[in-house]
């Protein structure tokens, strides 16, 4: 694997992860309510968080071109970006070869 490594997700992962927590917001703004609000910021709280820890691991990994496509589309998508990204990491370890 190279420093531009990146696997796009599934374009399904796009209408259901992002278009959840975008449906999510709508619903809280035309109801108002508190619950609604509290699942639409703590989905998008933990897509940010997710993205932060994709462009770290993208970093660490010597991912370091594809590194913000990594953390962009974690941020849209959320888990399954994170489990491509693990697979990814995986296999170039596998490509490396053990450590001497």
């Amino acid at each position: 694997m190279s420093r531009s490594t990146f696997v796009p997700v599934a374009p399904g992962w796009y209408a259901s992860n992002t278009g959840g927590i975008a449906l999510t917001g709508l619903l809280a703004a035309v109801t108002g309510r508190r619950a609604l609000w509290f699942v639409f910021w703590a989905g998008s709280a933990t897509h940010v968080f997710e993205a932060v820890v994709a462009y770290r691991k993208a970093q660490a990994a010597g991912f370091t071109e594809s590194a913000s496509r990594w953390a962009l589309q974690t941020l849209a998508v959320g888990f399954p970006s994170l489990l491509a990204l693990n697979a990814a990491v995986v296999e170039s370890t596998r490509e490396l070869g053990p450590e001497v």
